[in-house]
């Protein structure tokens, strides 16, 4: 399930509710919010809707709504203090309002009876859709009766849903009869388990492809929302009839379909392409199955096979920032609000409290236990869960990613069972880094070449350190020392500005910025002569200039060389 809050728009009827929207860091259009909404209704993107509670109302109830199908909606009034989730509440609407609140200091009200209650809602879980008598489930949840949970395919069942004794049912199926003699109340809980191939011609066109899928999936009783992804040769993996079924492409050579046994094979296919199948090969190739579901059908344009994918989990590194939501990137809110796990040290849970739901499994960790994080979150992740794992500011950056990549390295080296294309997806989410937003509060002082350095050497000898200490010196760079100063460590900020003076003069800004991004803020600019290493602490970043680097009131600034 994608909450589609990656590319959020705001809908304004005036200059007012603009800027409110503005504040909130979003994509902001005015005007006649019918036509707007209409524009938008189907452009997955979750719509936030600026103005005055019942003319938001009025508005969605001209529209043909549908629980299933409907967009992420929000009302915010237009100063911005209420922030009202109206569709999609367990879907993603209900943490993107607590986002929205958290960046304008107001209120999400939030009035879904199972969030209030931290029970996780059937109809948001995380990957799947949801059919059948919902609301009746979630009611006999919140009575404290567990549901019966039914597995038709090989497919985990969700990690906050506990089986019980009833009297609801839920059932994990990509049929479209799995409800057909379960006794109600029950919800069909539909996972992304369909991998749909497909072979084309050049003139086929987006009605062609999606009618014959349709038809393939009715004819055989599959749910056409479980279909997850679409296979096919890689010459025809940007033609719009494949694109613009909004569903992602797996794309695949004609020497490697080539090489997969299929139970239709085509000497003519195989002659104009370089391969005997596409639809067939590419459905097994993309699945990891051995088996088809659903063999090669043919319409005049184009050709279908379905196969059903082994679960393969996500493995998500998101940074949160430095501190702020609005220096929160939309990409890790969608990647945290879209994932069943989420893993982290736990002040950087709480940095991120307001998007977490009762249908996530939150495992929080001490400081220093990164290692034990990073096998955590494979581990789930090969059981086919999607996990985020989250950072203060850049993944990257003296964080997660390192480590998590270092550990699924050693992984596939030291085993036999997890070849490489079992491994979960993988993805890198960037975050603001503390060097970005205390520079942003300095000014200008990264405006030319600059270089990072921690001074923690419970992982990096010291004398590593203090030979990188000298080269940053005798390069000339704007330096950023990340990690100055701790309880056990107090001598290595001092030895580092005394290694850098050799190469700098004594008149050298240097500033110490403090909580960046979050409450008690601050910055103080010194100069290497009277530079005070007390002032550090470990929410402190040192920002040492170059011989260029100047200040500008209370501001630094390193030059680029331009002719002013």
């Amino acid at each position: 399930m994608r909450s589609g809050i990656s590319n959020p728009v705001a809908i304004a009827l005036n200059e007012r509710g603009a800027k409110t929207a503005v504040k909130l860091g979003l994509h902001v259009e005015i005007g006649k919010p019918g036509p707007i909404l209409e524009e938008h209704w189907r452009s997955d993107r979750a719509l936030v809707l600026v103005m005055a509670l019942p003319i938001a109302v009025r508005l969605l109830a001209k529209r043909n709504l549908s629980k299933t199908e409907d967009p992420l909606v929000i009302s915010v009034d237009e100063s911005g203090r209420f922030i009202i989730p109206l569709l999609g509440g367990h879907k993603g609407s209900n943490r993107l309002a607590g986002e929205l609140a958290k960046r304008t200091g107001g209120t999400a009200v939030i009035t879904t009876s199972s969030e209030l209650a931290g029970v996780a809602a059937v109809d948001g879980l995380s990957g799947y859709a949801a059919e059948g008598d919902v609301a009746e489930v979630i009611e006999s949840m919140l009575d404290g009766n567990s549901p019966v949970v039914l597995r038709d395919i090989d497919w985990p069942e969700p990690i906050q849903l506990e089986s019980g004794l009833g009297p609801a049912k839920v059932v994990i199926s990509d049929s479209t009869t799995a409800l057909a003699d379960v006794q109600r109340p029950a919800v069909q809980l539909i996972p992304p388990s369909l991998v749909i191939g497909v072979g084309c011609s050049s003139e086929a066109t987006a009605e062609d492809v999606s009618t014959l899928i349709s038809q393939v999936c009715a004819d055989n009783h599959l749910d056409r929302r479980a279909v997850s992804m679409l296979a096919t040769i890689d010459t025809r993996s940007t033609h719009p009839a494949l694109t613009s079924q909004n569903l992602p492409i797996a794309a695949f050579a004609s020497t490697e379909l080539a090489q997969v046994a299929v139970p239709n094979p085509s000497g003519e296919v195989n002659s104009y392409v370089g391969t005997p199948s596409v639809c067939e090969a590419a459905a097994l190739l993309a699945s990891k199955s051995t088996e088809l579901l659903v063999t090669k059908t043919r319409s005049l344009s184009a050709t279908v096979a379905v196969a059903r994918q082994r679960p393969t989990g996500s493995l998500k590194l998101v940074g949160l920032g430095p501190g702020t939501p609005m220096l929160r990137t939309p990409a890790a809110v969608e990647a945290i609000i879209d994932s069943e796990v989420v893993i982290g040290y736990s002040a950087y849970i709480d940095q991120c409290q307001e998007l977490l739901s009762a249908r996530q499994l939150v495992l929080r960790s001490p400081i220093g236990e990164e290692g034990d994080r990073a096998d955590s979150a494979i581990s789930l992740a090969l059981q086919g869960r999607s996990v985020a794992v989250v950072c203060s500011g850049d993944p990257e950056v003296y964080a997660m990613a390192s480590i998590t990549f270092e550990k699924l390295e050693a992984l596939l080296a030291g085993s036999t069972e997890i070849p490489l294309q079992n491994m979960p997806r993988i993805s890198v989410v960037p975050g603001v880094t503390a060097g970005l937003g205390g520079g942003a509060l300095l000014g200008a002082p990264l405006g030319h070449d600059h270089a990072y350095i921690s001074l923690s050497d419970l992982l990096t000898p010291w004398w590593t350190i203090e030979k990188r200490l000298h080269a940053y010196g005798e390069a000339d760079v704007v330096t950023l020392i990340y990690n100055p100063k701790s309880r056990e460590r107090s001598w290595q900020l001092p030895k580092a500005i005394e290694i850098l003076s050799h190469y700098r003069s004594s008149k050298t800004p240097v500033a110490i910025v403090r909580n960046i991004g979050r409450a008690g803020e601050s910055k103080r600019i010194f100069t290497l002569s009277d530079f005070d290493p007390s002032e550090a602490d470990m929410t402190s970043l040192v920002i040492v200039g170059s011989t260029a680097t100047r200040q500008f009131g209370d501001f630094l600034f390193t030059p680029r060389g331009y002719e002013i």
